[in-house]
This record gives C-alpha cells, structure tokens and sequence, in this order.
C-alpha cells in the first residue's frame, strides 16, 4: 500500500536494489547504505506498539458509528496504559484531519456557526472565561436535497474577518450557501458565492427547514461527543470533529472503512503531538484536573497520582 512497485530509495534511481535486515527490520539500499524503515513518516513512526494492534485501533475507530473510547480501546487491545491508548487515537485522528483538509464542499451548501463546549453560568463566565470554541459547520447537499458531505473549521470569532475566509478554504467558489442570514456570508458574495439567507428572528420556522441538516447533524455530533466521550478538551476539539466528519462523509462505504483509513495513516505526514491530558514527568505522574460528568452535572475534580511510581 506504501510502494505498490515495490520498496525504493529515495536517494538514488528507481533501480537501485535494497536488501531487508531482519535483526533491525530495515530495508538498507545496497548502492548508498540508506536504510528505510517500513513505518519511518508513517502514523506508526516510532512507535513500539505492535502493527496487529495498531490495525485494530484503525479498524474499531473506523467502523464505529459512535466512536471508540480510548479507555475501551485500551482493554480491547491490552495496553500497559490509557497513555499509550490515547496517543493512538490522537494519531490516528491526526491522519483524518490531513484527509479531511483535501477536499471540499459545492454546490448547495449549507453553513452556519455552532460552538462546542460545556454549560457555564453567567457567573462562570466572567470568573473562568468562555470555555465555548465556534466552528464553522457546513453540509453539502446531493440533488434530492439529503446531506452528502460535512465539513467542519475552527474559528477564532464568529466576525466575518475569521468566517470568510473559512468559507473560501472550505467551499469552492460559485456555490451557493444557504444560511440564518448572518452578515459575514452576505460579505461572501464578493469572493463569487451565491447567498440564499433566511433570517431566523422573522421566520424561525422555515429558517429551520432552510436549516435543517445542520440542525440534526449538529444535534447527533453533540450526542457522539457526551454520550461516548463525555467531553472534549478545548485544545482537542478540532481533532474529535474531524473524526465525526471523516466517519460521515464515508459513511456510504463501509467495506472501505479500513483500508482507506490505514491508506490515510500510511501517507499522512508525522508531527509530533504535544502531551496528553495524564503529563509524565520523570518516574511520577503530576497532578492534573479533569471536568467529570455525574448525570446533569459538572464538578471539577483534583485527581492526585503524585504518589503513583512507575
């Protein structure tokens, strides 16, 4: 799937001949010495995790309607550690995001903001600062008018200088966009979009037909989020709505579901994720805070592990 021709150097021509050491599971080119690593770029870069059990995390995140918790994710494959888990999932969401950024919507398209995060009280607000993080969600609609394809893009504000130029990277020029009226996709008709508001304060009712995939898509990617992962870290958020993106937009394929998600970890370049929520400083695990849902309820717990050795 790397090299359907076989295995090449990158340094020297096409016919140049490699030889596989087993002691290192390396192929070494015979005319430069260069030895390439079957997972070196990969998702898999350095990673000791057996390739068998990075398959069947690809697998479990890919075929999942609802998603995988990593915690499940962990007792399904036998990790030593939720750690190892959920730097998995991250990786491989990693891998979606680049797919995701390939494409994008036309045609009918319908785009509205919608924000992401827990219930705060006016009070908390003020204290704490929003905790809310604004996308731009948009939805492609087919020639029956159901939803196709889903798009998501994270948004500093929701003013028109950050809105815009979501549109323009995530829907290609000469569509038209449907939407609740706002004035940042009015100011989308200068970069050659066509507009077909409906403003929801005068007519709420057809603006949520005019609306209506965005309604209901939004409503079950806020069901996937608390009922499978019970919140999302701000700084994380991005990679869970891609996932729910990467899933939807495939939905129509689910014999592929695999393959085209371990092509996307194959070929989908490596950055280096910064820690996890569980921070490891030398053989101690640091305190750190977590939101815990109990029934309706968030309370803000201090989870001390300082005395955990490792």
């Amino acid at each position: 799937m790397r090299w359907p021709a076989g295995v090449t150097c990158s340094s020297c021509p096409a016919d140049s001949q490699l030889d596989f050491i087993q002691a290192r599971k390396v192929f070494e080119c015979r005319r430069c010495h260069k030895q390439i690593s079957v997972m070196a770029g990969t998702t898999f870069h350095k990673s000791r995790v057996p390739l068998r059990k990075w398959f069947w995390a690809i697998f479990l995140m890919a075929t999942s309607k609802k998603g995988v918790l990593m915690l499940y994710l962990q007792n399904q494959l036998g990790l030593g550690s939720y750690r190892t888990a959920w730097l998995m999932g991250h990786k491989i969401r990693q891998a979606m995001v680049q797919r995701n950024s390939m494409y994008t919507l036309g045609g009918t398209v319908e785009a509205d903001e919608i924000f992401i995060g827990g219930k705060q009280s006016l009070t908390e607000r003020h204290l704490k600062g929003n905790n809310k993080t604004p996308f731009l969600m948009a939805v492609e609609e087919d020639s029956n008018g159901g939803p196709r394809f889903l798009s998501f893009e994270q948004l500093e504000t929701i003013y028109e200088e950050h809105v815009v130029p979501a549109i323009t990277k995530s829907i290609r020029s000469g569509s038209k966009i449907k939407s609740d009226g706002a004035g940042a996709y009015g100011k989308a008709k200068k970069e050659g979009y066509v507009h077909e508001p409906s403003v929801a304060m005068r007519e709420p009712e057809k603006t949520h037909e005019h609306l209506k995939w965005i309604n209901t898509i939004t409503s079950n990617l806020k069901r996937y989020l608390l009922s499978t992962h019970h919140g999302v870290f701000p700084k994380y958020r991005k990679s869970f709505l891609a996932e729910f993106a990467y899933r939807f937009n495939r939905r129509y394929w689910p014999h592929q579901a695999f393959d085209r998600l371990l092509y996307a970890c194959i070929h989908g370049s490596y950055r280096k994720h910064g820690s996890s929520p569980m921070r490891y400083n030398g053989n101690r695990y640091q305190n750190y805070h977590r939101w815990i849902v109990y029934g309706t309820q968030q309370r803000h717990v201090r989870i001390d592990l300082s005395s955990r050795a490792v």
